[in-house]
């Protein structure tokens, strides 16, 4: 009896993991975007944002040897370029002026090969 409540546990769990990730939420609680082979999680609006790159299952991928930007767009065509900094083993920071940017997009050099993600909404907006 205790197995299968056991079992039954770890489904309920998996589904909702599934159901979160499936609904564009990351591990994190930020935003999940699927590109090609990868997923990023993007989230953070007041002084920082982070970033975490997954493979399409969701799982953690290692930051050494990976680089990138991200570029915040504002009203108008204004613009900032802010450099990835690690943030431990599979994370990344980027420095940002202040919270009024419309949406922003990471760019990565994964191994050689640069990939340019969808726009990430500023959430911080949408909650003022």
């Amino acid at each position: 009896m205790m197995k299968t409540g056991v079992i039954i546990i770890a489904i309920l769990f998996l589904l909702l993991t599934t159901n979160a990730q499936q609904n564009g939420l990351g591990p994190h609680g930020g935003r999940l975007k699927t590109v090609g082979s990868y997923k990023i999680e993007l989230f953070g609006c007041d002084d920082h944002i982070e970033v975490y790159l997954f493979d399409s299952d969701t799982n953690a991928i290692n930051n050494k040897d990976i680089s990138g930007t991200v570029e915040f767009f504002f009203n108008g065509s204004a613009t900032l370029v802010s450099p990835l900094v690690y943030y431990g083993m599979d994370g990344f920071t980027a420095k940002i002026t202040g919270n009024t940017f419309i949406y922003s997009k990471p760019s990565l050099d994964i191994n050689g090969t640069f990939m340019v993600t969808e726009k990430f909404e500023n959430e911080c907006l949408k909650r003022n």
